[in-house]
């Protein structure tokens, strides 16, 4: 995507952290914002901050963990002719601690926001970005989805979840000759959006400030990008799984941090 001046931009989970960092860099940019959010109230005040600076933006109820909720967003959408260019799939939700510990209805209201939610985003509104000339399709996955995360089963998997849909899609739409609907999956480490209070960061693997994470992700969508990988050591997370023996990566992760790092989340109070 060579600009985003008069793209349509619909972003989940837009009321606040990374989504709305994401909708207000996007309006200054041209885009016209679809703010998306449960919270329809901070949804329509990050469209009245947009629009006093100048720029774009509607602000839409939707519940992502709900299939009719969804139809009635695509309704909403579709009934004003709004059209759409880029589909941003941000919402997402995290429960930490030891698993059997945690309420069943938490690990699968995970995989309802993370997984069944984005997966439905995409299919009701994919016709809508095929009619666009240059579409995208961004899906936040995570670092986790790459590697287990003890004390955050429900939430690791979920993001396996999301890069395995992500991946397939991409390349299916390359089998299938659609050239105009690009597919960019994100996996970044922990951000520091207060949605994991409590984590220390693994070493090798510092906090990501979320301005500079959100750079990474326009300008990745700017490129047509496969994958955005952040920080740094990220990007070697597969090759290492590839070559090194089982027990010697499980040996390294624990020895960096990463298989306790959930061991103490909080989440945002």
């Amino acid at each position: 995507m060579k600009n985003f001046e008069n793209k349509k931009v619909l972003i989940t989970g837009a009321a606040s952290g990374i989504g709305k960092l994401m909708a207000e860099k996007l309006a200054k940019r041209g885009a016209v914002v679809f703010v998306v959010d449960m919270n329809l109230e901070a949804a329509q005040t990050v469209v009245s901050s947009i629009k006093s600076s100048g720029g774009k933006a509607h602000a839409f109820f939707a519940d992502v963990s709900n299939l009719e909720s969804l139809k009635k967003l695509k309704s909403d959408i579709s009934a004003l002719g709004l059209g759409l260019d880029v589909l941003v799939n941000n919402a997402g939700v995290v429960f930490g601690g030891e698993f059997e510990k945690l309420p069943l209805e938490k690990h699968l209201t995970t995989y309802r926001v993370n997984v069944d939610g984005l997966v439905a985003m995409t299919y009701l509104f994919f016709d809508d970005l095929r009619k666009s000339k240059d579409a995208n399709i961004v899906n936040l996955a995570s670092a986790s989805g790459l590697i287990g995360l003890p004390y955050g089963t429900t939430y690791a998997s979920s993001k396996w979840a999301v890069i395995g849909f992500s991946e397939s899609l991409r390349l299916e739409l390359l089998e299938r000759g659609i050239e105009n609907v690009h597919v960019t999956t994100v996996c970044p480490s922990y951000i520091s959006t207060g949605m994991f209070a409590g984590v220390k960061a693994p070493m090798l693997l510092p906090w990501l400030k979320p301005e500079a994470i959100v750079e990474k992700i326009i300008h990745g969508i700017e490129k047509d990008c496969a994958f955005i990988k952040e920080p740094f050591v990220v990007k070697w997370v597969d090759l290492l799984k590839g070559i090194l023996p089982l027990k010697i990566f499980t040996f390294v992760n624990k020895l960096l941090g990463v298989s306790t790092s959930m061991t103490h989340w909080k989440g945002r109070a």
